[in-house]
């Protein structure tokens, strides 16, 4: 059935599959940052292809036909296959020429000490002949990929932990409650309770922000999907917005932003790199997160003194 499987079908079949892995069509809008429309002609064309339906949706909510599921089971096989084979072909011809697959949420380079850069160089330096493919995602995009396979390691703040992965704790991150000096909020010394959950919120669309005071009510109106699309909307002097304390760092210095009551809204996020279970660690990604691991301990260490010398 899959043997004449084109590059197109590929394509369809992650679709598919990411479709499956949401629980349908709804839910994976925004795993696969595409609309409704889209997703539904990607499984139609697929289906045609096929020759074949593979799911229904209605008032009884998404259901794979039988012959859907199987085909879900034979692409997780598939695609697993296609990984493995990139990987030997990656390693011929050279010892120790590895391809690790790594995956950080935005937003990163301005922590102090920022791990990623530092990591790298030190790995490439131990490692010269790897080859590194570096992808910026979501934490739930990071958390799938390396489910699949997609990506061996992932650098995020993850809270909750999904059955199957490895979590290592690395580092936290403080975040807070921005307005922009644009913003009726800027000038209130101290806005009460009512005026902030009177004001239009830009939340993040791909996770919920579980460790926020959760008596306070925020008014979610829109949704972002990275630290620079909730920079973008604060900015903009109409939506407030939790960002990481030293990614809003410098426009807090330059007076364009401003924390809101960080003694009662400031929070902070645990940073995990993610594996996948079930198999040992290959040489040089032990020792990539290994270098990780270590550089944590300074980003730690950073986030300590620059606490110390603020007010």
């Amino acid at each position: 059935m899959l043997g004449n499987v084109s590059d197109l079908d590929l394509r369809l079949l992650r679709i598919f599959c990411s479709i499956v892995e949401a629980g349908g069509f709804t839910a994976a809008q925004a795993k696969l940052n595409t609309g409704l429309p889209r997703l539904s002609v990607a499984v139609r064309d697929l289906e045609q292809r096929l020759g074949y339906s593979l799911c229904r949706r209605g008032n009884g909510g998404f259901q794979l036909t039988p012959a859907g599921q199987a085909l879900y089971q034979a692409a997780q096989g598939l695609l697993r296959e296609i990984e493995q084979f990139r990987e030997q072909a990656n390693a011929l011809g050279e010892p120790r020429r590895e391809a690790l697959y790594l995956g950080a949420v935005d937003g990163l380079l301005s922590l102090p000490r920022a791990p990623l850069p530092a990591v790298i160089r030190q790995f490439r330096r131990q490692w010269p002949q790897a080859q590194l493919h570096l992808h910026t995602m979501r934490p739930d995009e990071l958390e799938q990929a390396v489910l699949e396979d997609r990506l061996q390691l992932g650098l995020g703040a993850f809270h909750h932990q999904l059955s199957g992965l490895r979590y290592q704790p690395l580092f936290s991150e403080e975040q807070n409650l921005y307005c922009s000096r644009q913003h009726p909020l800027f000038a209130v010394a101290a806005p009460s309770q009512q005026q902030i959950c009177a004001a239009d919120y830009a939340g993040r669309g791909y996770m919920a922000e579980h460790q926020r005071p959760q008596n306070w009510r925020l008014r979610q109106v829109v949704s972002a999907y990275s630290m620079e699309a909730i920079a973008t909307l604060v900015l903009s002097g109409t939506y407030l917005g939790y960002l990481p304390t030293h990614y809003a760092r410098h426009w807090v210095d330059a007076g364009r932003l401003r924390a809101l009551l960080p003694e009662q809204l400031a929070y902070h996020s645990g940073f995990h790199a993610v594996t996948r279970q079930g198999a040992p660690l290959k040489p040089a990604l032990a020792r990539l997160l290994d270098m990780l691991i270590q550089a944590a301990q300074n980003v730690t260490e950073a986030g300590r003194a620059t606490s110390d010398i603020e007010p």
